[in-house]
Parts: structure tokens; C-alpha cells; sequence
């Protein structure tokens, strides 16, 4: 039973990581994308 619940933390836990990682990405790419707009804006 105890083995079970460490591989749900784990399995959490990992999920979390990909969560933060996935915000990082989308955010990075808007960041990027925004930047891209505003230069050929004003050129």
C-alpha cells in the first residue's frame, strides 16, 4: 500500500513539473511571437 502512494506522489509530482514547464514554454513563445509583432509594427 505504501509503495502505492509514493508512485502517486511521484506521478504528482512529475505531472507538476510538466505543468510549470508547459507555462514556461507558452509564455516564452508569446514573449517571442509580441516581440516579433512590435518590431515589424514599427519598422
Amino acid at each position: 500500500m505504501m509503495k502505492n502512494e509514493n508512485h502517486m506522489k511521484a506521478v504528482y509530482s512529475k505531472d507538476k513539473g510538466w505543468l510549470w514547464f508547459g507555462l514556461t514554454l507558452i509564455f516564452q513563445v508569446t514573449f517571442i511571437v509580441v516581440n516579433y509583432i512590435v518590431m515589424n509594427i514599427s519598422l
